[in-house]
C-alpha cells in the first residue's frame, strides 16, 4: 500500500499550495451539503480538504495510513482551534464498527488500492443504507502519450518554502498498458538557502487507472449507482473520452441476486 513518509510526508502541502484553493473543496461541499449526516474522508492526508470542510461545519472523520501525515493534520488542526477525530489504517480493511451517510475518496485516492474493486466493495459495508460515495480519478494522459519520458527522470515540483528553503520533487515513471498501471518513483529533496542539500528522500507509488465505462462497471458490480459525474472537476463540464480527470457521486444500493 502507498504511504507518504518522511519528506514526501513534509513537502505535499507545500507543492499543492502552489495550485491554490483545492479544486475539489467546492465539490465536496456541495455534496456534504446535498447529503448531511456523518463522513469519512478515506486518504485524509495532512487535512488539506479536511479541515476547511470542517471549518465550513461538515460531519467528517479523517482515514489515513500514514502515521506522519496524521502528525501533521493533527498540527494543522490545533493551529485552527480544530479536533478532528483521525483514525490510522488501511482503507481496503478499515472496520470503525459504524457506519457514514458518504464516504469521500478526493485526490485520485481510489486508484492507490492495490485491489479497486475489492475496495469498492468494502467501502459499501461502511455506508449507511442509501449512503453515497465521492471519488475522483485520473487518466494519465501525459504518460500515456510520452508528453512524459518513460523511465527518466524529470523535474515534477519546485517551490520555495517560507523560511527561504528550496523543494524539489524529480518523477520517473514506468506503465503497463495492458493491465492499466502507472508506477512512479518520486525524488524528494530540500535545500538550505545557501544551496546546502539539507535532506533527501526517495518513494515510489503504483496507481491504477480506468476509463469512465470500466469505472461505471467496478461501481455496479460493488452496489454502487452513479447519481452523476463531471469532468476535470467542472460541475459544467460532463464526462467524455477526453476527460482526464473524472469525479463520480454514487449511492449504495441492494446488489441485484445472481
Amino acid at each position: 500500500m502507498n504511504s507518504y513518509t518522511s519528506l514526501e510526508a513534509l513537502l505535499h502541502d507545500a507543492f499543492w499550495a502552489g495550485e491554490g484553493e483545492p479544486a475539489e473543496l467546492a465539490l465536496l461541499d456541495g455534496l456534504l451539503r446535498e447529503h448531511p449526516g456523518p463522513a469519512l474522508e478515506i486518504g485524509c492526508g495532512s487535512g488539506r480538504l479536511l479541515l476547511p470542510l470542517l471549518q465550513r461545519g461538515h460531519q467528517v472523520e479523517g482515514l489515513e495510513l500514514s502515521p506522519d501525515m496524521l502528525a501533521l493534520c493533527r498540527e494543522a488542526a490545533a493551529a485552527l482551534g480544530l479536533d478532528p477525530l483521525l483514525h490510522e489504517g488501511d482503507m481496503s480493511v478499515f472496520d470503525p464498527g459504524k457506519t457514514y451517510a458518504s464516504l469521500l475518496l478526493p485526490a485520485f485516492t481510489l486508484q492507490l488500492a492495490p485491489d479497486p474493486a475489492a475496495a469498492l466493495g468494502h467501502f459499501k459495508s461502511l455506508l449507511d443504507p442509501g449512503g453515497v460515495i465521492y471519488l475522483s480519478v485520473f487518466i494519465p494522459f501525459a504518460e500515456l502519450h510520452r508528453e512524459l519520458p518513460e523511465g527518466e527522470w524529470y523535474d515534477d515540483h519546485r517551490t520555495t518554502l517560507p523560511d527561504g528553503r528550496a523543494a524539489s520533487v524529480e518523477t520517473r515513471h514506468r506503465l503497463d498498458r495492458k493491465a492499466r498501471v502507472l508506477d512512479r518513483e518520486h525524488r524528494y529533496r530540500l535545500h538550505q538557502p545557501d544551496g546546502t542539500l539539507e535532506a533527501e528522500h526517495t518513494s515510489t507509488q503504483t496507481l491504477r487507472w480506468f476509463t469512465a465505462r470500466q469505472l461505471r462497471g467496478l461501481l455496479a458490480k460493488a452496489g454502487f449507482e452513479p447519481l452523476h459525474a463531471v469532468a476535470d472537476f467542472d460541475p459544467e463540464i460532463p464526462v467524455d473520452d477526453e476527460a482526464q480527470v473524472i469525479t463520480v457521486v454514487a449511492r449504495s444500493v441492494a446488489l441485484q441476486a445472481t
